[in-house]
């Protein structure tokens, strides 16, 4: 017999969401759903991907009386996100569940509190059910906002913003394509690696982190080869929620700065986006001396973070943990930096824009950023499409 989990106090919301987890968790959705006490029906969101797929029909089944929509296949835009919030006033709706990856999330983050200030009441209680391994955003108090008219990707952060509370189901990312399972992967991989050398990054945060890479690294190419080994399919979600925990204290670096102008001019996917520098990154990073030092814990404690995470990539070496991502990204079809066509002191000079490079452990500009992507241009060499 399941018991319903404690309903939660009105008066704060948890500065960590609840997490359910495991395989057949989604099927608790209703008992996490009857925590928060609010009679109204729930408004359920779904990616445009999940639409049609039969375990939400079923999922569906098992939920009160509610309010589905499905939100247009892209990023997270403020457009999007108004008509979530315009839908909830108009319907009076209560809880939000989120199905689907980050954007999905990511939207009814934001749509829940620009509904609540746009009424002047307290904000409606967010459920994330991540489909998506990797994005962290079910746990994350900030969302990614996209403007590709103004070519500018906004972080959008403040009181409310984390969910409430958090099911990941290992068995919702049966779907996937090998390439978007991949990207995602990555997104693990960068957010993991970032959360624990960044200049913001707490013993915690770094220990989230690590743990996200390897459990990512590990099994990344056990699910590419068998996608119903649920072993590696739970341990790939479990790193992407690491990696959330991670970020969600320590915020990303470099490589996520470099990501977003791939994203907005070039249409890479983010995941991707952020794996093309990542080793690179790394390197440089590896690299730091006590001239170009940003971090509080010093030269010895970026050193420190850096070995650990070649412990966790079971690599002996930076250059060893370069060839290894190079690897896992052509092990996903992923095409690595140097089949790409950037103007690589265009894409430094946006990078720049991002206070994400501001957190980097090593000091970076604009002129050193320009230098490691044209030598990351360089030693691209076909053996990462081999």
């Amino acid at each position: 017999m399941t018991t319903a989990p404690p309903r939660p106090s009105p008066q704060a919301r948890p500065a960590q969401p609840y997490v359910v987890f495991g395989p057949g968790s989604v099927r608790s959705l209703a008992q996490v759903l009857a925590r928060f006490g609010d009679e109204r029906p729930p408004l359920v969101l779904a990616g445009y991907g999940s639409g049609g797929r039969t375990w939400l029909s079923d999922l569906r089944g098992t939920l009160p009386a509610h309010v589905f929509a499905t939100l247009p296949s892209g990023y997270p835009t403020w457009a999007k996100i108004d008509r979530v919030s315009d839908l909830m006033a108009r319907l009076d709706t209560g809880p939000i569940v989120a199905i689907g990856g980050g954007s999905v999330v990511d939207t009814a983050k934001v749509a829940a509190v620009r509904a609540a200030e746009a009424a002047g009441t307290a904000r409606r209680p967010v459920t994330a059910v991540p489909t998506t391994p990797g994005t962290g955003a079910e746990v994350t108090p900030f969302a990614t906002v996209w403007d590709f008219t103004g070519g500018r990707k906004d972080s959008y952060s403040g009181t409310g913003v984390t969910p409430d509370a958090v099911v990941v189901d290992p068995e919702l990312t049966r779907t996937l394509a090998v390439e978007a399972l991949g990207g995602m992967v990555f997104d693990t991989l960068a957010q993991g690696m970032e959360g624990a050398w960044s200049a913001g990054s707490t013993p915690e945060a770094a220990a989230h982190g690590i743990g996200a890479v390897a459990l990512a690294s590990a099994n990344l190419e056990r699910l590419l080869t068998d996608p119903d080994d649920l072993a590696a399919r739970s341990a790939i979600s479990l790193a992407g929620l690491y990696s959330g925990r991670a970020i969600a204290v320590a915020r990303t670096t470099a490589c996520h700065a470099l990501s977003y102008p791939m994203t907005l001019r070039h249409g890479i996917a983010h995941g991707h986006a952020c794996g093309l520098t990542l080793g690179a990154v790394l390197g440089y990073n590896a690299g730091t001396t006590e001239a170009d030092c940003q971090h509080p814990a010093g030269v010895r404690g970026v050193r420190d973070v850096v070995a650990r995470i070649l412990d966790a990539l079971h690599c002996d070496a930076p250059g060893a943990a370069v060839r290894r991502l190079e690897h896992l990204l052509a092990a996903a079809g992923l095409p690595g930096y140097g089949t790409h066509d950037f103007d690589d002191r265009r894409l430094a000079a946006e990078a720049m824009r991002y206070d994400r490079a501001d957190n980097n452990p090593r000091r970076i500009d604009r002129d050193r950023l320009g230098s490691l992507l044209a030598e990351l241009r360089r030693s691209s060499s076909p053996r990462s499409e081999r």
